[in-house]
């Protein structure tokens, strides 16, 4: 019998292809103990299927969709991509139910799994576990709830043993930074140090954490240093996924602050300023609040700063000529003097061009047509509204 219910497992996507191969095995080995439901993946970013794609697809077959986010944390991907795409799927599926599970987030049942990978290389007495150390590594976000959530994560791993200590540490994006890690646990010297990728699958990032251990253990030959597995599939994952889609299921939970604008998927959310824009606005607060007050200066304030590429991939694909009509339409509307129109070298996204990045907002927009001048100008710059077909992920 068919199942009523879909779910769409989203991964966040690696150049890395068995990596992506890892996540599709994970998702298939998960759907076997779950016949009960249509079980599908896509990821974020880097590989395929998309996010939007998938979400479509499954969308003519299922009326009830569960998308949920295969991280360990709750970040901006989940916070910010998700809502953009979903903004476009249910203005064409208006019928349809599109719920979000929370991510793995923090779970005794992932600390488990945490101190199970460990285990298979610490001490088996607590005389020796004393004089270990152990490092717990993580990607490192750009959400600061995400990392939080990592450091409460590794507390409760800490929590009960009997480790000389137990070290947080990233591999990139935020701090501390391994290598420094590395050079901390060095002088607490342990006579055994253990690093632990909390990671749920391998790729160049868990290369990269090998190499630094490799060096560090060449560095250090008197502190015996090993770098365990990292999670993998394991029953214990399975049981918090099937955790979060029955929660999310029963009302229980999906995401925080569920009928919130900043997340809950309401009609037109990417065009307005409470929306998607909001959680803009909010993490740039501060940065930008002395800027924005009234100062003694002769000029006028600016309201935005827009650039536009015109490295040789989007000049030929008309950025000139964009810069050139988005000036034209400010000057019809009198409003040239409140805006700036800065003409940029390449900006790294090369292919998906023309770029235009408005700021403070630091809204990044792709493939920008001089068609799309006069809606940049009117929703964007005049309104305060994204153009949300325009949106480019890296706003994340």
């Amino acid at each position: 019998m068919k199942p009523k219910l879909a779910v769409l497992v989203l991964g966040h996507g690696s150049r890395e292809e068995n990596s992506n191969l890892e996540f599709v095995s994970l998702v298939e080995a998960y759907s076997l103990t779950r016949p009960d439901l249509k079980i599908s993946h896509a990821y974020v970013e880097l590989a395929k299927p998309d996010l939007e794609t998938a979400l479509r697809e499954l969308s003519e077959e299922y009326s009830n969709i569960i998308i949920f986010p295969l991280f360990l944390y709750t970040s901006g991907h989940i916070k910010n991509d998700i809502p953009i795409v979903l903004d476009r799927i249910k203005s064409e599926f208006p019928n349809h139910s599109f719920k979000i599970t929370n991510s793995l987030g923090i779970h005794s049942k992932m600390v488990s799994l945490l101190r199970k990978r460990a285990e298979e290389f610490l001490p088996p007495n607590k005389e020796q576990s004393s004089k270990t150390g152990v490092i717990i590594v993580n990607r490192g976000s750009s959400d600061p709830d995400a990392n939080g959530d990592f450091y409460k994560t590794v507390r409760l791993f800490q929590e009960g043993n009997h480790f000389s200590f137990v070290l947080p540490s990233f591999i990139g994006i935020t701090s501390p930074l391994l290598q420094d890690t590395l050079e901390m646990a060095s002088k607490l010297r342990p006579e055994k140090l253990l690093v632990v990728p909390y990671f749920l699958f391998g790729g160049k990032l868990i290369q990269k954490i090998s190499s630094l251990v490799q060096n560090f253990s060449e560095k250090f030959p008197w502190i015996k240093t090993e770098l365990s597995s990292y999670l993998g599939p394991d029953p214990e994952l399975f049981s918090v996924m099937d955790e979060r889609i029955q929660d999310c299921i029963s009302g229980k939970f999906s995401l925080p602050c569920d009928t919130c604008e900043y997340r809950a998927q309401l009609p037109g959310l990417s065009k307005k300023v409470g929306g998607l824009k909001a959680l803009l606005w909010s993490i740039r607060h501060l940065e930008t609040h002395n800027q924005a007050a009234p100062h003694i200066f002769p000029h006028r304030n600016l309201q935005k700063h827009i650039f536009v590429c015109e490295n040789i991939d989007c000049a030929s694909k008309g950025s000139s000529a964009l810069v050139s009509r988005i000036r034209s339409i400010l000057k019809v509307q009198g409003k040239h003097l409140d805006f700036k129109i800065s003409r940029s070298s390449c900006m790294g996204r090369c292919g998906e061009g023309p770029v235009v990045v408005v700021y403070p907002d630091g809204v990044w927009y792709q493939k920008v047509s001089v068609d799309d001048a006069e809606d940049l100008v009117s929703e964007h710059l005049l309104q305060d509204r994204l153009v949300s077909r325009l949106v480019d992920n890296i706003m994340q």
